[in-house]
């Protein structure tokens, strides 16, 4: 197997694809087998939809009434039946998704601690273990936005991707793999797409073109964010950073670095929740 290399150069940080080779490497260390490895506001009250921390779950902050003109429906600060949250739609009646509904097309659960996640500095050449990622908002295969600090209670195996590289390929349906199996046990997926396959910025077709080929049920996304790649940079001196994809690292829940590179079966099952 042989990885990819990327060199970019960063002009106050804006990165440009220069040019593209291969390095060899094995070293085993891996749990797919493949010689791969690295060179590298939701929940705030008690869960009653009134908006503070005591009361009745007719989303409003009086702690007496229902919250609507109704008499005849269940307190659920509308006019129509419902669960107590503020909507008519189905959930847990704490006036947010977490633990209901999911609000994705992708139908994965989310998480009610987002507002518990305190992101650090983010900087190339700065970044590992311990370090918080950012709160990005991402656009994934079904074109929901979605927030990245929603999987704030799940391990997170994150990859960087491009479209166009062969040992992100070959790598695919080993994560797709990860996700059937580790799913139920708290651990998501996210491939990021970094580019397209003629190295330009990647878009909604290929992430969909992504997730169908390779059957991955976990999170396929893209942005235009230009800091997904920091964790991945490895510094070539001056303004110069080389990054080898794909680049992978895991997170525990909290959105904390654990792992810099790709995880052993035994680091992803001591991350998960």
């Amino acid at each position: 197997m042989t990885k990819e290399v990327v060199t970019r150069f960063s002009v106050s940080l804006g990165v440009v694809l220069v040019g593209a080779g291969c390095v060899a490497e094995d070293d085993g260390a891996n749990p797919f087998g493949d010689g791969v490895d690295t060179y590298i506001t939701y929940g705030t009250d008690s869960g009653d939809g009134d908006g503070d921390p005591s009361g009745d779950g007719d989303a409003d902050t009086d702690p007496t009434g229902d919250g609507d003109p109704s008499t005849t429906d269940n307190g659920d600060g509308d006019s129509g039946p419902g669960d107590g949250d503020g909507e008519p739609t189905t959930g847990d009646g704490d006036g947010d998704p977490c633990n209901g509904d999911s609000p994705y097309m992708g139908g994965w659960d989310i998480g009610c601690c987002q507002n518990q996640v305190a992101p650090g500095g983010w900087q190339p050449g700065q970044i590992g273990p311990g370090t918080v990622v950012p709160d990005w908002t991402f656009n994934d295969q079904f074109g929901d936005a979605v927030r990245l600090y929603d999987f704030c209670h799940e391990a997170i195996y994150f990859e960087y991707v491009a479209l166009w590289c062969g040992s992100c390929q070959a790598m695919a349906p080993a994560v797709a793999g990860l996700f059937n199996q580790y799913d139920a046990q708290g651990l998501m997926t996210l491939s990021y797409m970094s580019e397209n396959g003629s190295g330009g910025p990647a878009a909604q077709a290929d992430v969909v073109a992504w997730a169908s080929q390779y059957g991955q049920d976990g999170l396929v996304v893209y942005s235009n964010h230009q800091d997904v790649w920091y964790p991945f940079g490895v510094s070539q001196g001056g303004n110069s950073w080389s990054i080898s994809l794909p680049g992978t690292m895991l997170l525990e829940p909290g959105m904390k670095i654990t792992k810099m590179g790709v995880p052993s079966n035994a680091e992803i099952q001591a991350a998960l929740p």
